[in-house]
C-alpha cells in the first residue's frame, strides 16, 4: 500500500472528528447554559532511526545521528490534541418562572451530584418532593451553608442570590468562579468539573430568566458542511492513491 494514504487518512479522521464536535453542538442549540466546543488538532511527525552503517563500516556515533532517516521526512500526521470550550454567554431568555436564575456575567452555580461536586450555568430550577432547590437533573443546587429547601409562600430570589420566602431569608445561593487559565472541564450531562472554584463575592443573578446555549447555529451548520467536503476530498485522494497502487501493479509490471 502507498504509504502516502497513511497521512491523508489521519486527516480525514480529523475531519470526522470535528464532524462530531459540531454536531454535538447543533444538538445542544437548545439546551441552557450549554457552552459550545472546539477540537483543536496537532501535528504529529514519524520518528526516523539512523541508517545503520554496513557490516565492516565503520561509522562514529555523530555519523549515525546525521545519516539520512529511512522513508520520506515530509510526512506528517494529525492526532486529537485538546478539546477547546467557549465560554462566552449565551442570550438571556425570560421564562417567568421565578425559580430559573441566570447568572449575569462571569460564574457558576454549584450543584451536589454522586461523582461530587459539579458546575453549571444551566439555571433552569425546580423543587423535589422535599422541597429542596435542585437542577434539571435533579441534583441539589448549593447555597453558601449547603443545600437549600424552600417552604411554601411567596417566593423571592434577589440579584445577589438571596432566597427570602415571605420577605423571611431561607438561604443564599453560591455561585463559584474560575482563573482564566483554569476554567472547569466539561464532565458527564452536561457539568463542569474543577477544584479551583472561588465563591463570587458579589454575583449578579436574574430571576424568571435563563442564558440559553451560546452555540451560532448558522456558524454550526457552515463549518460542517466546510468538514463534509474536505473529508470527501480526502476520500477521493486516497481512493485515487489506491488506483494508481492497482494500475502499477496490475499494468506496469505485466510482461509484454
Amino acid at each position: 500500500m502507498n504509504r502516502g494514504i497513511y497521512p491523508i487518512l489521519s486527516g480525514a479522521l480529523a475531519h470526522e472528528r470535528r464532524m462530531q464536535v459540531f454536531a454535538n453542538n447543533m444538538a445542544n442549540v437548545n439546551t441552557a447554559g450549554f457552552k459550545q466546543d472546539e477540537q483543536a488538532f496537532k501535528a504529529i511527525f514519524p520518528r526516523y532511526q539512523a541508517v545503520i552503517p554496513a557490516i565492516g563500516q565503520s561509522a562514529g556515533l555523530a555519523q549515525q545521528i546525521v545519516a539520512r532517516p529511512f522513508g520520506a521526512t515530509e510526512r506528517a500526521f494529525v492526532a486529537p490534541h485538546t478539546m477547546k470550550t467557549t465560554f462566552e454567554a449565551g442570550r438571556i431568555r425570560l421564562t417567568g418562572n421565578p425559580l430559573d436564575l441566570a447568572i449575569q456575567g462571569r460564574g457558576f452555580l454549584e450543584v451536589e451530584t454522586p461523582q461530587g461536586v459539579r458546575y453549571t450555568r444551566n439555571g433552569m430550577l425546580s423543587l423535589d418532593n422535599q422541597r429542596r432547590l435542585v437542577n434539571s437533573l435533579g441534583y441539589p443546587v448549593m447555597g453558601t451553608k449547603g443545600e437549600i429547601k424552600i417552604p411554601a409562600g411567596k417566593l423571592e430570589i434577589t440579584p445577589q442570590g438571596d432566597i427570602k420566602v415571605d420577605d423571611k431569608s431561607v438561604g443564599t445561593i453560591k455561585v463559584m468562579d474560575f482563573p482564566e487559565e483554569e476554567m472547569p472541564v466539561k464532565s458527564a450531562e452536561g457539568l463542569f468539573a474543577s477544584d479551583k472554584g472561588k465563591p463570587v463575592k458579589n454575583p449578579q443573578l436574574l430571576a424568571g430568566h435563563i442564558e440559553e446555549s451560546n452555540v451560532n447555529s448558522i456558524g454550526e451548520m457552515v463549518k460542517m458542511i466546510e468538514g463534509m467536503r474536505s473529508y470527501e476530498s480526502a476520500q477521493k485522494l486516497i481512493q485515487t492513491l489506491d488506483r494508481m497502487a492497482e494500475v502499477a501493479i496490475q499494468d506496469i509490471g505485466r510482461v509484454v
